[in-house]
């Protein structure tokens, strides 16, 4: 018996002594706020997990009571066991978000980890109204007026890029009247594109697009077209649109100029979203002629929003794109913009009643 007992207490003792099995652990975090279109930074840190090993950093959307995915970033472990990842913000709405971590197969982390982290998004880009054309003549300045909702004096801070994204004037910060209205002749040298940002002082930032045309416009080199896509390929694409429920159109881009335009018949606004991310309303123009802006664009996707400017329109509108990939009609694109991605409209189905009569009108004249 004693054989038996004494290797037994002392496999229990170096149980007892070892301990379990530590398991994982991972700690993520992120800032308690981010204004939308500012990049959102993810820190985090892991022990005991090997070099190589990988999972998934989750960005939920919480806002509608309900949990959505946003985007995935892929985690990697390295020697320190630290990492950092960024997600975009683009329009993405005001609310409650969050970043969860998430394994591939078995949970490796213990309990004592942190693997979520929730914050606000604050999305306020509707409140920046542009005064100013968005399209202008070359003068040797650009004007950029415009007023900012429920902002008094504060004064904000005015940053214009021109092409290849060189700074051309700012970051200066300049007044605002007790309404929150500010204007700005900016000096310029040549016509083109510009980008303007706009930041008030709580350091929320606006983007918005010019297009000035006339004077020595900048040459951007374009890229060579492929032998099955020519130069100046132009792409259409038509969706139903009113006031309450906008059409959206997804624009790929291949890189150098491109000119988007509505269809007329309507007056019609557009807005636009560029490959910078930089949003930018067009509306120049009345019922007679479509709305149309040319801009230099990186390969990637520029997101269309439009409807009429009158509530009581409603019509069907085309978005052309001039060398361009490709455009078509997407309600996801809504998203972009801030908006509820609204449910696709289906046809209801006819009744039966015509059916049935069609058939015994026939039985009745074979009858006959």
């Amino acid at each position: 018996m004693k054989r038996v007992v004494l290797p037994l207490i002392c496999l229990l003792c170096l149980f007892f002594l070892a301990g379990p099995a530590s398991a994982a652990f991972v700690k993520i975090d992120a800032p308690d706020t981010v204004n939308a279109g500012q990049p959102l930074e993810v820190t985090g840190t892991t022990t005991s997990l090997k070099p190589g090993y990988t999972f998934d950093v989750i960005l939920y959307d919480l806002t509608y009571g309900t949990k959505s995915v946003t985007d995935t970033k892929q985690v990697i472990v390295q020697d320190d066991g630290n990492f950092t990842i960024e997600f975009s913000t683009d329009g993405l709405r005001s609310g409650s978000h969050s970043v969860e971590v998430s394994t591939k197969g078995e949970d490796v982390f213990g309990g004592s980890s942190k693997k979520i982290k929730i914050f606000t998004v604050v999305n306020r880009v509707d409140d920046l109204t542009i005064t100013s054309p968005s399209a202008q003549e070359y003068d040797g300045t650009l004007h950029v007026a415009g007023e900012i909702k429920d902002y008094t004096d504060g004064g904000v801070r005015l940053t214009v890029t021109g092409s290849g994204k060189t700074t051309v004037y700012g970051p200066t910060w300049i007044t605002t009247t007790t309404q929150g209205a500010f204007s700005e002749k900016v000096p310029i040298t040549a016509g083109g594109r510009y980008v303007v940002e706009v930041m008030d002082n709580s350091s929320y930032i606006w983007k918005t697009g010019f297009t000035v045309t006339g004077g020595i416009v900048t040459d951007v080199p374009t890229p060579v077209p492929s032998e099955d896509q020519p130069a100046d390929s132009i792409y259409s694409a038509s969706a139903p649109a009113s006031h309450e429920n906008p059409a959206y159109f997804a624009v790929e881009t291949k890189g150098g100029e491109v000119t988007i335009a509505t269809s007329s018949g309507i007056d019609w606004v557009m807005e636009y979203i560029d490959t910078d991310g930089t949003k930018t309303l067009v509306n120049e123009r009345g019922a007679s002629a479509p709305e149309s802006v040319t801009f230099e664009a990186d390969a990637g996707t520029v997101y269309v929003k439009v409807s009429p400017q009158l509530y009581t329109d409603k019509s069907t509108v085309t978005v052309t794109g001039e060398n361009v990939r490709s455009v078509a009609a997407d309600l996801t694109v809504a998203e972009k913009f801030g908006d509820a991605v609204p449910e696709p409209t289906t046809q209801s189905p006819l009744p039966l009643w015509p059916v049935f009569a069609a058939l015994g009108a026939a039985l009745l004249i074979r009858r006959v």
